[in-house]
């Protein structure tokens, strides 16, 4: 029996995407799917509200989804009252040879075997879906007309910039005014961003203590008034204290622990003790430009200055590309939604198309190894974020490439 994930199995059966005409019970009984059914996450079974029409017959009630027919006694649902309304038994196998299941009240549930009613090429993804390694979709995707797969990486990269936008949107302070409030967002961004994965958390929490230092300490116009050489002090004062308050310090307390931290595998580049002191000093030259300043000049050149670094040993140009793309320009655009400035918008979506990130090495590999084709989406954060969360995962039921080959 093949190895079926199920993700796939309930993917094929909510969607109908299987072959429904002649279709026949294990028993020789005509078929009909009307309705699949909603998902039920509850207890009892896999679908609720389900028709189906039987032997000529319409049935309105649940379908169970298993592996394999057998799964049915192994789960005890024979004497679970909740699977009564069982109408239909939906199986990969059928490992009882056309002997229906029973149910609590004693009724038969006629059971369908999905695996039999896949067509061809249904049949090919069935088995590439379950390699335990690779892509399920290697080899596939050469067989893509070059302008669907040009869409779907359109898409990737729509969604991508809708994934950043809500992201950002979730560092906004509620109940703040837009001006002070966009400021902090775009500090907050640089904090995570200076995390990566493994101490965004940590990250974003020294940002708060950051953001209510420079709220307590002094005005943005006061900031902005300050000698070169005062604002090289402030940083340094100001980094020496978030250090502390990180509990990054040996022998002084602070607000959080070093045990708070992640420091495994990490480069000492990557390390929160060299990480922090940039975040404050691209803040802090961050804070010293008002709102205004980014609609009069370009936001790629007001990001050189913000990291045009006197202090500290600015980020590599890698990670302040990927702060550009991930943090800065979702924000100007935001800023242009909400202050009804198309400028900004028209802005951020052009930097937006022209920014180029080139993939880790290992990812292109193993996408070229897919049969990826050359081209600019291996130089799109899109591409790397759909291989981190959807391929590595093996969530190709929610993946465009899948979703093509399943319709067609």
């Amino acid at each position: 029996m093949d190895i079926i994930r199920e993700d796939f199995f309930h993917f094929l059966w909510q969607n109908l995407h299987f072959s429904r005409n002649g279709l026949q019970t294990t028993c020789g009984k005509p078929v009909r799917v009307i309705h699949p059914g909603y998902r039920n996450d509850g207890d009892g079974a896999d679908y609720r509200y389900s028709r189906i029409r039987l032997d000529g017959i319409l049935f309105c009630g649940d379908v169970e989804l298993h592996k394999a027919a057998s799964e049915w006694y192994r789960h005890g649902h024979q004497r679970d009252s909740r699977y009564e309304r069982v109408i239909l038994h939906v199986v990969v196998h059928d490992d009882r040879h056309k002997r229906n299941v029973a149910a609590s009240d004693g009724h038969r549930v006629p059971t369908l075997e999905l695996r039999s009613c896949l067509p061809p090429s249904l049949s090919m993804l069935w088995r590439k879906w379950h390699r335990p390694v690779s892509l399920p979709c290697a080899g596939l995707v050469p067989e893509m007309p070059s302008r669907t797969f040009g869409n779907i990486m359109r898409q990737w990269d729509k969604n991508y910039l809708r994934h950043r936008l809500n992201r950002m949107r979730d560092l906004f302070p509620a109940e703040t005014p837009i001006s002070a409030g966009w400021q902090a967002m775009l500090i907050r961004g640089i904090f995570q961003g200076l995390g990566y994965h493994k101490n965004q958390e940590p990250m974003l929490s020294i940002a708060g203590i950051f953001l209510e230092k420079l709220q307590r300490q002094e005005s943005g116009e006061a900031l902005h008034s300050l000698a070169t050489k005062r604002i090289h002090k402030k940083i340094r004062k100001t980094s020496d204290q978030l250090l502390v308050d990180a509990g990054l310090v040996q022998g002084r307390a602070g607000t959080l622990n070093r045990t708070d931290w992640d420091f495994s595998a990490s480069r000492p580049a990557n390390r929160p003790e060299v990480r922090i002191p940039q975040a404050v000093e691209m803040s802090i030259r961050l804070h010293r430009y008002p709102v205004s300043a980014w609609w009069e000049q370009p936001a790629a050149e007001l990001w050189k200055k913000i990291c045009a670094s006197e202090v500290y040993t600015a980020p590599g140009k890698q990670r302040r590309d990927i702060l550009f793309s991930n943090v800065i320009i979702p924000s100007v655009y935001l800023l242009g939604r909400w202050l009804h400035h198309r400028h900004l918008i028209r802005q951020a979506l052009d930097l937006w198309d022209t920014q180029r990130i080139p993939l880790p090495e290992n990812v292109k590999k193993i996408l070229q190894n897919g049969g990826f084709p050359p081209g600019k989406h291996f130089e799109r954060l899109a591409i790397l974020y759909h291989f981190k969360y959807f391929c590595s995962r093996k969530k190709c039921y929610e993946c465009n490439i899948m979703k093509y080959f399943v319709q067609t």
